[in-house]
């Protein structure tokens, strides 16, 4: 319902209780005065009219009094509604959709971000993309020896990865209670509260230290390396 419908119920409602609350009170009126009647008192029928016009009248004033009362206050809420913070020009709206665009593409470049410092450190991506069924074993060995190399030193380097649990698999662990659920995850038979006792089969990995080089500003959120060419 909108605010005209509001008012306009409101006026109704209101009207009409004006007009029960005007005849109950000349019943009222009445009374008192078939009272004084009765006392002797001497009542022409001019006093019941001027009785009963006093309180119509009242009461009408005092319905008018709450009717203007509620139009300022409609006019109100529409100046406040009028004063609604512009939308924004059209040089904003480029400006925000400028914004909008960058952000996505930062969150898009983060994604890569790790793998593109692997492809310049130790050619990863470039050893992924390799069909090695073009070569013998003995070539495949001799490349991922010198690319494993280079991306173990790439990852000792910035990331410098430790083991979640220290001890050697296969060994026998002990879990105790309050362990964190994302560093530790529990398989097989897991019954009941800890602590659990159970054989280590992957000690996991951690991060000791993060320092992974600054995101580059590259506009292309999709280019893991550019190509290069030599110019003859």
């Amino acid at each position: 319902m909108n605010l005209f419908s509001m008012l306009k119920s409101f006026y109704r409602r209101s009207f009409f209780q004006f007009i029960l609350f005007s005849l109950l009170l000349s019943a009222v009126v009445t009374c008192f005065l078939w009272r004084f009647q009765e006392l002797g008192l001497p009542l022409r029928m001019n006093d019941y009219l001027f009785a009963a016009i006093f309180i119509i009248g009242f009461g009408l004033l005092q319905w008018l009094f709450l009717k203007n009362s509620l139009s300022r206050l409609s006019t109100k809420l529409d100046e406040s509604k009028g004063k609604k913070t512009p939308a924004p020009t059209s040089p904003d709206r480029q400006a925000l959709e400028s914004d909008r665009i960058k952000r996505k593409n930062q969150e898009k470049r983060l994604f890569v971000h790790l793998f593109a410092v692997l492809q310049r450190e130790g050619r990863l991506m470039d050893f992924l993309q390799e069909d090695l069924n073009l070569y013998e074993d003995a070539q495949i060995g001799a490349a991922v020896r010198s690319i494993h190399e280079n991306c173990r030193k790439t990852v000792e380097r910035y990331l410098k990865p430790v083991p979640v649990i220290t001890q050697a698999e296969g060994e026998t662990v002990k879990i105790d209670a309050g362990f964190d659920p994302h560093a530790i995850k529990l398989v097989g038979n897991v019954v009941g509260e800890p602590p659990f006792s159970g054989i280590l089969r992957h000690r996991g990995w951690q991060l000791q230290s993060l320092s992974i080089p600054d995101l580059s500003e590259m506009e292309n959120p999709t280019i893991i390396a550019p190509a290069e060419v030599e110019v003859q």
